[in-house]
């Protein structure tokens, strides 16, 4: 009997915990959007700050949605995430690119479930992401949500 791809290697299924890791960078993406967007000097730079939290709360809703659904516990927002100290420009792109890789991570684990929802939800959140990354000024990796080595 072979091991599916889509399992862990103790051939459990990544799902429920990826769930949980895709709603935890959820999370952090609309913390760290709407603080970006506050803090924008420019208009240009806080639309398009805003505009990407709502769209990861979209994404937050529907994954909570999925884990309500599939009996999975979902992780509660913490009452903070981390922040980058500099407040310039660059520094809350280079900060927005970073959410986007930290959630390209978690869809791409959430990509490997076993569950064929998921999977989509998955390979579909982790092009969007990837999109909003290169919007922010970030750089196509090769294969986007992996470690760069």
């Amino acid at each position: 009997m072979s091991e599916s791809p889509a399992s862990t290697p103790d051939g459990s299924d990544p799902g429920p915990e990826a769930l949980a890791e895709a709603l935890s960078a959820e999370h952090a993406a609309v913390y760290g959007y709407e603080f970006v967007g506050g803090a924008a000097g420019d208009e240009d730079r806080r639309e398009r700050a805003l505009e990407a939290a709502q769209q990861h709360k979209a994404l937050r809703d529907a994954l909570r949605a999925a884990a309500v659904e599939r009996g999975i516990e979902a992780p509660s927002a913490p009452a903070s995430h981390p922040l980058p100290e500099e407040r310039g420009g660059e520094a809350l792109d280079a900060f927005a690119v970073g959410l986007e890789e930290t959630a390209a991570r978690a869809y791409l684990w959430l990509a490997a479930s076993a569950d064929t929802g998921l999977r989509l939800e998955g390979a579909r959140a982790l092009q969007e992401t990837t999109l909003r990354g290169l919007e922010w000024g970030g750089e196509l990796d090769a294969l986007p949500g992996f470690e760069s080595a």
